[in-house]
């Protein structure tokens, strides 16, 4: 037997150690190279840990919930082997058992038909295995590595993969569901087809197609109602307590939930918030928008949405006032003369802010890469501890769920979070005239122990004027 420890990777300069959260194998089961076998969480983000090399996966040395310091061997692989099982630590594989994935289309299965819009103009949507190239993300799918070699192999294009409901997490495509659908090809293409012709007919189905991508700050199309619920990532019930008044379903709080029920709660016991709100006219970037999204695309690879350009425009305005890219520490003011962005995007399991580092230094094509980059990579769970860290002032969206406008949470230890709302056409006064323009809110949180109203107000407003006198030539 050739083995092959497998360890608790270093996932930053400042993790020590890893919770192990799930074992997606068990003992016995046949791994193949950068398939996905577990998931780890630290105090900065969860991660889907691949396999380091092919074989079978013969011990588990820790168990879920075990806290494991970094290096130390977590698994055991025969890459020698090709099949067959190990009984002496088959007792802790018997997480696996519990098949969390079960339950989990019955979620996401609304959601498949989303990606469908944006599929049909993209050139690698009919390609097959051996000419085309699938990519990591499309849409709310996520396919990978593994799954996306098999698809190459097997000649399964990106239109057959979408049309997939995936019995992974979140109804992630595994490598078990691209095997039954290419084995059973014959007739299952009939079953998925089915649910994408049922969906287009919604009338908000043109506004899912750039919501996946990353915040888009759009407004919905059409009433939101059940369909929309069913977006909604469903919740796993750990007890029903019966009462007089009826019912009462108890949820456990996980990880991530219980660190961003601790942050929201410090952050508030530490900076006396205040907040301003303000209406920018984006009729300008709502038409530019439009008239280029698709030349923007084939030409940079990249999706063109809202995004980057409330991120150019926020950095642009943190130059002029320095001050709110600051910190407070003992009784002192730190103000950062470098911008690290950070960009909220929203998971099933809550919520991550990655961070762009040195966001000043890149121009709006490289600002929009790293919004999509980081934003794939978080919902795939591909991110690390270190690029979520060290963000001097972040970015929330609302809209793209048809809020007007909120009041966010300061992410400590920074000292202003701009939350941007959705986009809505409404009747305003233009000269002496009225006219219907595209309209968004902007609202600014920010510290006042330190940041008073005066530079708070002057700030956001200096947000709407880059972003009302947006200059194409800066794309």
């Amino acid at each position: 037997m050739a083995k092959m420890d497998m360890v608790m990777p270093q996932m930053g300069e400042s993790i020590a150690e890893g919770t192990i959260l799930k074992w997606l194998k068990a003992v016995g089961d046949t791994v193949e190279k950068d398939e996905n076998i577990l998931e780890i969480s630290t105090d900065k983000v969860d991660s889907e840990i691949p396999a380091p090399a092919s074989g079978v996966l013969v011990e588990l040395k820790a168990n879920e919930g075990d806290v494991v310091p970094v290096g130390e061997v977590v698994a055991v692989i025969d890459t020698a082997a090709s099949g067959g099982a190990a009984a002496p630590s088959a007792p802790k594989a018997e997480p696996k058992a519990e098949a969390p994935s079960a339950p989990a289309p019955s979620a996401p299965a609304p959601a498949a038909p989303a990606p469908a819009a944006p599929s049909a103009p993209a050139p690698s949507a009919p390609a097959q295995g051996a000419g085309g190239e699938i990519p990591t993300r499309s849409g709310d799918a996520f396919f990978s590595p593994l799954v996306r070699s098999i698809a190459r192999e097997e000649g399964v294009s990106l239109a057959e993969l979408e049309s997939l409901s995936g019995s992974g997490r979140g109804g992630r495509i595994t490598k078990d569901d691209i095997l039954a659908y290419v084995k059973n090809r014959g007739s299952a293409p009939a079953a998925p087809a089915a649910q994408p012709a049922a969906q287009p007919a919604a009338g908000s189905a043109p506004m899912a197609q750039p919501m996946p991508t990353m915040p888009v700050f759009m407004a919905p199309a059409a009433p939101r109602g059940k369909k929309d619920a069913e977006k909604y990532p469903q919740y796993q019930v750990d007890e029903t307590r019966t009462t007089q008044d009826g019912a009462i379903e108890v949820v456990q709080m996980d990880r991530m939930r219980t660190l961003i029920a601790e942050h929201m709660v410090r952050s508030k016991a530490t900076s006396p918030h205040v907040a301003s709100v303000t209406e920018v006219d984006m009729t300008g970037i709502v038409r530019y928008r439009e008239a280029t999204k698709s030349s923007f695309q084939k030409s940079t690879g990249v999706k063109l949405t809202y995004t980057p350009f409330i991120v150019h425009a926020a950095i642009k305005a943190l130059l002029d006032y320095p001050m709110v890219n600051s910190t407070v520490e003992n009784g002192q003011i730190l103000i950062k003369r470098f911008i690290n962005m950070g960009v909220a995007v929203a998971l099933d399991s809550g919520l991550i802010v990655p961070v762009i580092k040195h966001a000043e230094e890149k121009n709006f094509l490289g600002l929009a890469r790293s919004v999509d980059d980081l934003a794939e990579r978080a919902r795939g769970k591909q991110l690390k501890p270190d690029e979520v860290a060290g963000g001097t002032f972040t970015i929330t969206n609302m809209g793209s769920f048809g809020n007007l406008f909120g009041i966010p949470i300061i992410n400590q230890p920074q000292s202003g979070i701009l939350g941007v709302g959705a986009i809505v056409k409404r009747p305003v006064v233009v000269g002496d005239a009225i006219a219907i323009r595209d309209i968004m809110y902007l609202s600014l949180s920010y510290d006042h122990r330190h940041i008073d109203g005066k530079l708070g107000g002057l700030f956001i407003q200096r947000v709407r004027y880059y972003l009302e006198n947006f200059d194409p030539a800066s794309v």
